[in-house]
């Protein structure tokens, strides 16, 4: 048994790396296709968004765990982070990000992209766990719901490009190569690991 978990985390661990990109990805898309529908102005009800509010609400618990390991990620790497909030517009809870001292753009960066593999990689082991250690069928249950609102909290939010967006406009040449840098060793990095066995 403490060998199938051992393995187990190694292999989500590689997975994780792989799929997070893509998770990224398609977790924008579909939260930018709920953000659509929404009311692009005035305020006909309680929310501008009725559909993303209903949505967040019932993925409220993944959202707390996805908003847990983004402040602690963005405490490690020195992103001051302001406040937790609320948000009637979208009604979601938001991290409130000191953009009045950004961080180096390499530090926003590598923030976020810690952050979103964690929350993949705690997503995915959410699903596979209750499967190896057999867990019953409704404690199975709720951890693959949990996986689920962790996974549809994974995309990139106004938020996050405000922040990117403060660090360039303080150092706009530096922060230019600093993005080209860390691209490229992004790329190189899944160069390798799509070269790895699973």
């Amino acid at each position: 048994m403490q060998m199938d978990v051992t393995t187990l985390i190694m292999t989500n661990l590689l997975f994780s790396v792989r799929i997070t990109p893509i998770v990224i990805i398609t977790a924008t898309i579909l939260r930018g296709a709920i953000l659509l529908t929404g009311q692009k102005r005035e305020f006909e009800d309680w929310t501008r968004n009725p559909l993303l509010t209903i949505v967040t609400i019932i993925f409220f618990p993944g959202m707390i765990i996805h908003l847990f390991i983004r402040y602690t990620v963005s405490a490690a790497f020195g992103i001051g982070v302001e406040r937790v909030g609320g948000s009637t517009t979208y009604g979601e809870l938001n991290l409130y990000l000191k953009v009045d001292k950004p961080p180096r753009v390499t530090a926003v960066i590598l923030a976020l992209f810690v952050s979103t593999f964690l929350a993949v990689f705690v997503a995915f082991l959410l699903i596979a766990l209750p499967v190896v250690l057999l867990f019953s069928a409704p404690v199975t249950l709720i951890m693959w719901y949990l996986s689920i609102g962790v996974l549809f909290n994974s995309s990139l939010k106004s938020g996050d490009i405000s922040l990117l967006g403060a660090s360039l406009r303080k150092k706009p040449r530096s922060g230019a190569l600093e993005i080209v840098t860390i691209l490229a060793a992004i790329i190189i990095l899944y160069i390798q690991v799509w070269g790895l066995p699973m």
